[in-house]
């Protein structure tokens, strides 16, 4: 809440005054200049707090904190980068749990690319969805890397047939790099932190391996969800 202003009477003198005023000046100050960070920061990043607002609800309150991330680069015919998040849980019965997100990234949008940007916006409009559901499952997304739009991509309901054996196969990697068996195809994978800032933004930030895309920077890899 912005500072409450105290009025000073008349018989409280004029150095009271001034420094009542002054006071008064630097509480607003300070309030603006939490107010201006606001206004300046992410729509990523909630800033009730900074505004003395009570917080807003958790859009997904089950959602998991940290997930599991995979790309997979193939290196020859359908180049597009796949992504895919999964929960980050033991499977059952050997089974890979049902993926939350599958996406097929831009034709022209490379695995240098993204490692030498170290983040990835994707977009989505609202009519997209139709009814308008929960923020990942948009059916497509408008990709930023490195400062430019980077094409669209398109999301589906689940891995192909061999995408899902690659994903048994690579279950028991928590985090690592390497090529699938046969060659031709590259994957990364690792643990990413989950950050759901509302229901129209969420964020998924690499905290395993470090470096593991390392071309500049520390190899740290940011992907962010957003819709409007």
């Amino acid at each position: 809440m912005p500072p409450a202003v105290v009025p000073v009477g008349e018989d409280g003198g004029g150095e009271k005054e001034q420094a009542a005023r002054r006071s008064c000046h630097v509480a607003w100050s300070a309030w603006w200049s939490r107010v201006g960070r606001c206004l300046l920061a992410s729509t990523l990043q909630p800033c009730h707090a900074a505004l003395g607002l009570s917080p807003a609800a958790p859009s997904c309150a089950s959602s998991p904190a940290v997930v599991r991330g995979t790309l997979f680069l193939p290196s020859t015919g359908d180049r597009r980068v796949r992504l895919f998040l999964h929960e980050h849980a033991a499977p059952v019965k050997s089974a890979v749990p049902a993926p939350l997100l599958v996406l097929d990234l831009p034709a022209g949008l490379a695995g240098t690319d993204i490692a030498a940007a170290g983040r990835i916006v994707l977009e989505c409009q609202r009519e997209w969805a139709g009814s308008g559901g929960a923020l990942l499952e948009s059916p497509k997304w408008l990709v930023y890397c490195n400062g430019g739009r980077a094409g669209f991509a398109t999301r589906r309901e689940a891995p192909s047939d061999a995408e899902g054996w690659a994903m048994e196969k690579l279950w028991a990697v928590t985090a690592g790099a390497g090529w699938l068996p046969g060659g031709g195809v590259e994957y990364l994978r690792g643990r990413f932190e989950r950050i759901v800032g509302s229901s129209d933004a969420e964020s998924f930030h690499l905290v395993e391996p470090i470096g593991w895309l390392g071309v500049h920077g520390d190899g740290g890899l940011s992907i962010f969800f957003h819709r409007i």
